[in-house]
């Protein structure tokens, strides 16, 4: 199972369409808000590609997209959110604490534009960064997270 992952496309679907393309093999996107908008332009572009999305602190008029989503691939629980209703921009407290709480394997959030993976204990936090509004000095980013044979194995991707 290969899964691309976006965050913070903001209006910015360019890098995530290019990401999608040179990427063979994506048996599931996952967009991590701000813009879910996008996540659904997504769809469209490539039929062919199931799609998880959520909604971020930039989106609005959300009709019925979820803030957080539970997803269950191969064996693995897979815990999406923006990151914005965890503080996410000052620590990671109150991420490890849900991921605990959920007993996930892997904890996506967005937000920050800063990619970030940290492997603690049983779980895998990652933020895949942006890419169309990277902060802090980082190229334009997203993540790819195979899991294969029950192993995770997770990396941050700049263009």
């Amino acid at each position: 199972m290969k899964i691309l992952v976006l965050s913070d496309t903001h209006g910015d679907t360019n890098k995530a369409e290019e990401a999608i393309r040179i990427n063979k093999g994506i048996n599931l996107i996952i967009h991590l808000g701000d813009y879910f908008r996008d996540a659904q332009k997504l769809a469209a572009l490539f039929p062919n590609i199931p799609i998880e999305y959520i909604y971020g602190n930039s989106d609005f008029m959300i009709d019925d997209v979820p803030a957080e989503k539970m997803l269950d691939v191969c064996g693995k629980k897979i815990f999406i959110t923006h990151g914005h209703r965890y503080s996410v921009k000052w620590d990671y407290d109150k991420l490890y604490k849900r991921a605990e709480e959920l007993h996930a394997d892997l904890l996506l959030f967005g937000h920050t534009h800063i990619p970030d993976i940290i492997e603690k204990d049983r779980y895998c936090i990652l933020n895949p960064g942006s890419t169309s509004d990277p902060r802090d000095d980082y190229d334009e980013t997203y993540a790819i997270i195979e899991i294969d044979d029950g192993k995770v194995a997770p990396r941050i991707c700049h263009f």
